[in-house]
């Protein structure tokens, strides 16, 4: 596995891990009732034992004293957890405006993280960066104005285009969707529109130019009508200069024929 894509993979597992605390902390301190620390372990702690199946192999809780020790794998179990065998079910998705759009998203960046992380080869971190875009794309959709800032999603998608690059991928056609396309706007939209707009004025300058076209075109026809009526009035000209001619040569020969008439008779 290239250097490269190998050093691509690890950014994106610890970039998923940024994310997915951002997400959990903004959950966790929009909830009813304590928000430090201390309480999400003593959450954790009896929703272990609560449901032990959905807990199970999870990642050590006593030497996490600060936000930024916990990864993509414990967030998203408190995140994705529905709680429905929960004493005091919290159900953090559940509770927010697009519970759909919001576990897609965690679900998004889960899948992310986790193909970086057990990348081996080449093909494994570039399907990894196709991954990290699409779940950007999906954190917009569910987190954004809210968890996560306009700027911060514009600097995700920034990370995420280099990490297409870098990985020598070229960025999905169903990510790449045309942004008019998407569900959701994108941070960049307003950009986005603006190149509309101006692409619509080039289409309607275009769209004169056959007009344009179709008045030069009459131009040239009018031009060609009367060309063509000038050469007509020159062939009138022509019998006119026939018929003289013809009576002349009448006027001669009846003179002619007269004057033989007479030497004949003389």
């Amino acid at each position: 596995m290239p250097d490269e894509t190998l050093q691509a993979a690890f950014e994106i597992k610890t970039t998923c891990d940024e994310i997915s605390r951002k997400l959990l902390r903004w959950h966790w301190e929009k909830k009813p009732g304590a928000h430090s620390l201390n309480a999400l372990l003593e959450h954790i702690a009896q929703r272990q034992q609560e449901s032990p199946e959905y807990y199970e192999r999870m990642p050590d809780l006593s030497g996490k004293t600060s936000w930024s020790q916990l990864d993509t794998t414990l967030c998203m179990r408190v995140l994705l957890d529905p709680e429905k065998d929960a004493a005091r079910p919290l159900d953090l998705l559940g509770s927010t405006e697009h519970p759909g759009a919001a576990r897609r998203a965690c679900n998004a960046v889960r899948t992310a993280r986790n193909e970086a992380a057990h990348a081996s080869d080449r093909t494994a971190g570039t399907q990894a960066a196709i991954l990290f875009n699409e779940a950007v794309e999906a954190l917009e959709e569910g987190y954004a104005g809210t968890a996560l800032r306009t700027t911060e999603l514009e600097q995700y998608y920034r990370m995420a285009e280099d990490f297409l690059d870098r990985c020598g991928a070229k960025k999905p056609l169903a990510s790449a969707a045309p942004e008019e396309q998407k569900a959701a706007p994108r941070s960049a939209r307003p950009r986005s529109e603006g190149q509309r707009k101006a692409s619509g004025s080039g289409s309607r300058s275009r769209s004169r130019s056959p007009s344009n076209g179709r008045r030069n075109t009459g131009g040239a026809g009018r031009k060609d009508a009367n060309s063509r009526r000038k050469g007509s009035g020159k062939r009138t000209k022509k019998p006119r200069t026939n018929y003289a001619v013809l009576g002349l040569l009448a006027v001669l020969l009846a003179v002619g024929l007269l004057l033989r008439w007479f030497g004949m008779k003389g």
